[in-house]
């Protein structure tokens, strides 16, 4: 734990902006473990699916909920002998299983949290800080585009989907406006401040006496 008493970060972003490289970034700058794609193989497990059927699934469907919740669709009409009832489940399910692991995490800390609502679920947890990340289209579209491999077009329609599922996941699960800033600590605009950069100012708020994260409801 920090000296503070922050020892849990979350890390909310539009899609593209950098939180999983800000997140590993923080990870090796504080020695801290990362809850990020980890998780899908978590919640994988909880609910007796293959990891690596959810895994195969990640560059297609950018959050968690999407992609598990693909893993166990059922199979269409035209095929029903296929279908493996066993493994069908909810969206809700998901989403259930998701937030118990991520409280099973945090009950081990230091931590940092990548997505899934986790500004919402800790907002009034004590020692925690929350981060969003967000940058211009173009800079998303070119990360996209460097990640995925795909054309600028493909990479638009991608970033415009997976912030829409973000924020209907929170607006289902979490009854809140994934935009919101209050919601948030800190917000950093990642075509402004290099990825290294957001980190140094994270470590500083973590590690600075005057700022011990949330300490109640928002």
């Amino acid at each position: 734990m920090s000296g503070n008493g922050t020892d849990l970060i979350t890390i909310a972003r539009e899609f593209g902006a950098g939180g999983s490289e800000l997140a590993e970034a923080l990870g090796e700058r504080l020695g801290w473990p990362v809850l990020d794609r980890q998780l899908a193989e978590r919640v994988a497990t909880r609910l007796e699916l293959d990891p690596e059927a959810v895994e195969r699934m990640d560059e297609h469907a950018p959050t968690l909920l999407a992609r598990v919740a693909s893993a166990m669709l059922v199979c269409p009409p035209e095929a029903p002998l296929f279908v493996d009832t066993a493994s069908v489940m909810s969206p809700d399910a998901v989403a259930d299983a998701v937030r118990a692991e991520m409280l099973e995490a945090a009950r081990t800390p230091p931590l940092v949290v990548v997505g899934h609502g986790g500004q919402c679920l800790f907002a009034a947890r004590p020692g925690t800080l929350h981060v969003r990340l967000v940058a211009p289209m173009a800079d998303r579209v070119a990360r996209i585009c460097e990640r995925q491999g795909c054309d600028p077009r493909t990479a638009a329609t991608r970033i415009r989907e997976a912030d829409e599922d973000r924020n209907a996941y929170i607006r289902r699960y979490h009854d809140a406006e994934w935009r919101n800033p209050l919601l948030y600590d800190l917000q950093i605009n990642t075509g402004r401040v290099s990825i290294a950069d957001a980190a140094d100012l994270v470590v500083r708020l973590v590690r600075s006496p005057d700022a011990a994260g949330s300490s109640g409801p928002r």
